[in-house]
């Protein structure tokens, strides 16, 4: 784990830094990570109680949402990324050390040398993998605002949190990128059909990012 400009990231991590450093926006005086599509997402948000990380890694999203929310539930099996997690959070927050997906299991997760964010699920392994709907507390909560980025796997996990996404109806915003969910047998953009199959409307899309969100 090593500290850049105030952030804490995985040893090996080169990308992000080179990202960072090229873009330059800063919030409360440390780097972000495309923290405009984290702002595009939140204007369709209509309360602000609880938002769920999904694919949480080093926590660069949800350092901005444990400032917005009342709770804040992230999801991130890479040991290594949790610890980096735990740092740049800090607010109080529930981080769980699994994988979601559409049932249960165990699966191993790759990781990328000097891109910690390409990190993806590979095969059986020894990492617990969840459907959202039955982690508790989730089922007893009123979700806002739900992200993931799972490195093609996000149907699978959208598809464990149908009964949440039909009760509470969030706004989300989930990474559907060139090549990625095809690795899985996926569709491309088949979280975006899932979603608007359950009546999510799209709002936007950035760069491989889809917004959407219920009227």
């Amino acid at each position: 784990m090593k500290n850049y400009r105030g952030l804490w990231l995985p040893d090996g991590e080169t990308h992000l830094i080179e990202w960072m450093d090229r873009n330059g926006h800063v919030i409360d005086g440390k780097p972000t990570y495309q923290y405009h599509k984290l702002e595009a997402a939140l204007k369709w948000v209509k309360a602000w109680r609880v938002a769920v990380d999904v694919g949480a890694h080093c926590g660069l999203w949800s350092m901005h949402l444990v400032k917005r929310f009342q709770r804040l539930y992230a999801f991130e099996p890479v040991a290594a990324h949790r610890e980096c997690f735990e740092r740049n959070v800090g607010a109080p927050h529930t981080l769980f050390p699994w994988a979601l997906g559409e049932r249960e299991g165990r699966v191993a997760i790759r990781t990328a040398p000097t891109s910690s964010g390409d990190s993806w699920v590979s095969g059986e392994g020894e990492i617990p993998m969840l459907r959202l709907d039955d982690v508790d507390p989730i089922g007893s909560e009123t979700i806002d605002f739900i992200k993931l980025d799972c490195e093609g796997y996000e149907l699978f996990a959208l598809r464990g949190a149908e009964s949440t996404l039909k009760r509470c109806r969030p706004c989300v915003i989930v990474e559907q990128k060139p090549g990625h969910a095809q690795k899985f047998g996926l569709p491309e953009t088949g979280a975006v059909d899932y979603l608007r199959g359950l009546g999510a409307i799209l709002r936007a899309e950035l760069a491989g990012d889809f917004i959407l969100s219920w009227d």
